[in-house]
């Protein structure tokens, strides 16, 4: 009977992971109005405090832009935005200044990335490198809170239109003068992973982070998860997934 139980959890394995991306589950999103109210917000905590390298990346539908666009925030330490559709960042190490390239279209799913690597930051659209400004040192911590979609000062420089797909990570993925394959499955976390949101709650005001640092946002001003069409998968099998624990069971059985 053992085997047999095993033999049926082996079947039902192999049954979800291949029909994994077909099944009736929705992709979802965040979406932002511009108002200077709707933000997803997280406290600050001793992994959000980044003073190395550093990359931050999403998927981006911009509906508009009128100045600068926040894409995500750490006030007085780093961020990334979209300024008259252009990618730009500010990283508070030699300077506090906002530098880029990269043009991100209205109304088009785009993957944007900047990364850090204590010398110069990058900014990269849709996988092609873009651009680099010098800014040498490290990272000035702050304990201000991390924000999606918004910042708490300069007018808010709120965003409008969609975010999905929202990885921070404290190294540098991309590298300049290097271009990359867009993803196109959702991100899994490892263990240089400080904050990623999926956004695949769909509902309520929780936005769960996945890292293991479990910096989990709240949905306010107004903020609400929409489904999204941005051409991802979903991940393949998350780490902590029961279908991982339920195969390594049965690999186990002799």
């Amino acid at each position: 009977m053992k085997s047999l139980s095993l033999l049926i959890n082996c079947v039902i394995v192999l049954a979800l992971t291949v029909n994994h991306d077909s099944m009736a589950i929705d992709n979802f999103a965040i979406e932002f109005k511009g108002d200077g109210k709707t933000r997803v917000i997280a406290p600050d905590s001793d992994s959000l405090d980044i003073t190395g390298n550093l990359t931050m990346e999403a998927w981006v539908f911009p509906t508009a832009t009128s100045g600068s666009a926040i894409i995500v925030n750490k006030e007085n330490s780093w961020e990334c935005a979209l300024q008259s559709n252009i990618l730009k960042a500010a990283i508070k190490a030699a300077e506090w200044a906002w530098h880029g390239g990269g043009e991100v279209p209205l109304n088009k799913w785009t993957f944007v990335a900047v990364t850090f690597d204590k010398k110069e930051h990058h900014t990269f659209v849709n996988g092609k490198y873009e651009a680099s400004r010098a800014n040498q040192g490290k990272i000035q911590p702050t304990d201000e809170a991390f924000h999606v979609g918004w910042r708490p000062c300069c007018n808010n420089e709120p965003f409008t239109g969609i975010i999905d797909e929202v990885r921070i990570s404290n190294v540098s993925r991309y590298q300049k003068n290097k271009n990359f394959a867009v993803p196109n499955r959702e991100f899994t976390p490892d263990g240089n992973t400080i904050v990623l949101y999926h956004f695949n709650e769909g509902k309520g005001q929780k936005a769960k982070d996945t890292s293991k640092f479990k910096n989990d946002g709240e949905l306010d001003g107004g903020a609400k998860f929409v489904k999204s069409k941005a051409p991802i998968k979903f991940a393949a099998v998350e780490p902590e997934d029961k279908l991982t624990t339920m195969w390594a069971q049965i690999k186990a059985y002799p």
